[in-house]
């Protein structure tokens, strides 16, 4: 059966509505005006993705449910956390029992029309509220499953007048999976897919090599000033290395340069070779950069599930080694090695953190 492109509704508007938010940033003000390049987002985000493996983990986490004997009888109820326009539900229902019933929350009212518009077209229903994800609406009539798709990341950059006033904090992740469990009834999961960050095995420091100096359109910027002012969609390779390690926080003083090459942390270097994807106009990497990634680990997602009270079913970073992975390196641009000077594969950067997490019975 064809899959419809659901990884748009995971990458889209989501960050659309979380990123119309003002959002403090180590003490800056991050004022959020206008919004990325769409034409060019949406087509990179629906090139690069897997939809039969995002479908796949998706049911195959689902059947992950314990249910008790009298629960079995009855259908389940889905809620989808940022549900966008309800595109996840919708290609679920080819694949899932007709009498499911689907929840979706939206920050944002519009989508939400657009959601109801399309079930309408499709003969198709679900149940759609707007809601923060910081103050679930679902505590006082559970759910069976809880499905929090590319938002964990978003919920770390977002400020929120219900939970906190500031953002760029975990702590913001460890709320709403406590909003999530007591949302949950007995044996029902949490489902979770994220952009993935190495484990805590991986934090040692290997190297960017052979970014290209001169890249045959744009020559590079000797002065750090005009390299700071300079449109991030007209530098050489190496340059875009030399911004990224000036703007984007966490890289202050984690950058070694030895000539034309940078030695970083592991998942720093996992950090720029995602960010770079997003160079279609400045706006696009100003969002990027001042959104932080709230990444987790699987170790950091592991302690949080055990301090919410998740017994763990899976978390797992997950490769892609393929034209398929949204960190393939476009020939020519930069080699990665370890500090033995072993080029390193793209499986040493994985592409999806899964998770799937149970509150006990």
């Amino acid at each position: 059966m064809k899959l419809s492109p659901v990884n748009i509704y995971v990458s889209c508007r989501r960050n659309i509505n979380l990123r119309q938010q003002n959002a403090t940033f180590k003490g800056k003000e991050a004022q959020r005006t206008s919004e990325p390049n769409l034409n060019t987002y949406i087509p990179l985000m629906n090139n690069k993705m897997k939809l039969n493996d995002n479908i796949r983990f998706f049911l195959g986490a689902l059947g992950k449910i314990d249910t008790d004997e009298k629960r079995k009888k009855q259908p389940l109820e889905i809620a989808d956390i940022g549900c966008c326009d309800g595109a996840l539900a919708r290609t679920l229902r080819e694949f899932l029992p007709s009498d499911y019933k689907y929840f979706g929350l939206d920050l944002s009212p519009e989508m939400l029309e657009i959601a109801r518009a399309k079930d309408e077209q499709n003969n198709q229903t679900a149940k759609y509220v707007v809601g923060n994800a910081f103050n679930l609406p679902y505590k006082n009539e559970k759910k069976d499953a809880i499905i929090a798709s590319s938002i964990m990341h978003e919920l770390y950059s977002y400020a929120s007048d219900e939970y906190n006033e500031e953002a760029y904090s975990k702590a913001s992740i460890l709320h709403f999976m406590q909003q999530a469990y007591d949302s949950l009834k007995p044996g029902g999961v949490l489902i979770i897919k994220d952009p993935a960050t190495p484990g805590s095995d991986a934090w040692e420091k290997i190297r960017i090599c052979n970014a290209n100096e001169e890249d045959g359109t744009y020559p590079p910027i000797k002065d750090e000033e005009e390299l700071r002012k300079a449109d991030i969609t007209k530098l050489c390779t190496l340059d875009k290395l030399k911004r990224f390690c000036m703007d984007f926080y966490p890289a202050k003083g984690q950058c070694e340069w030895e000539g034309d090459s940078c030695i970083m942390p592991r998942w720093l270097i996992t950090e720029f070779v995602r960010h770079r994807k997003w160079l279609a106009t400045p706006e696009n990497w100003a969002y990027e950069i001042k959104e932080n990634y709230g990444t987790m680990r699987p170790d950091e997602m592991a302690d949080f599930a055990k301090r919410v009270g998740f017994n763990v079913v899976k978390i797992e970073n997950i490769a892609i080694p393929n034209k398929n992975n949204i960190y393939a390196i476009r020939d020519g641009e930069f080699e990665l090695r370890d500090m033995d000077d072993d080029e390193l594969s793209l499986e040493d950067f994985p592409m999806f953190l899964e998770v799937v997490l149970r509150k006990p019975r």
